[in-house]
């Protein structure tokens, strides 16, 4: 049997917003993986919509230059599993969705 994950009340408002930013880019796909609803452009993930400790967050594949800088800002942390230190989760609680919108399109970007 699946195990399911618990989303707290930050994960459809997060979803809706996320889907938003992503599906108006060209070429972007929805998946799932590993439960999660997935944004790809061509075979790249660039970002995930993911439950980590109980929290709603968003994973980018940012790239080893941004992070540092990324993980310095309030909300963002290391994303687990990570061993090429090229991702960062970002809480979704408190995001500014337009100023974040940005940094979803810079991420899309790297991928594409």
């Amino acid at each position: 049997m699946a195990r399911t994950r618990e989303r707290d009340e930050h994960w459809t408002p997060a979803l809706a917003e996320l889907r938003a930013i992503c599906m108006a880019l060209p070429g972007v796909v929805e998946t799932v993986s590993f439960g999660n609803p997935t944004f790809k452009a061509g075979r790249k993930t660039f970002a995930v919509l993911d439950a980590y400790k109980g929290s709603t967050c968003v994973w980018l594949a940012c790239g080893v230059e941004s992070r540092p800088a990324l993980l310095e800002e309030e909300g963002f942390f290391p994303a687990p599993y990570d061993r090429a230190q090229a991702a960062v989760c970002r809480r979704a609680e408190g995001i500014d969705w337009p100023a974040f919108a940005d940094l979803v399109r810079e991420t899309y970007a790297r991928v594409i």
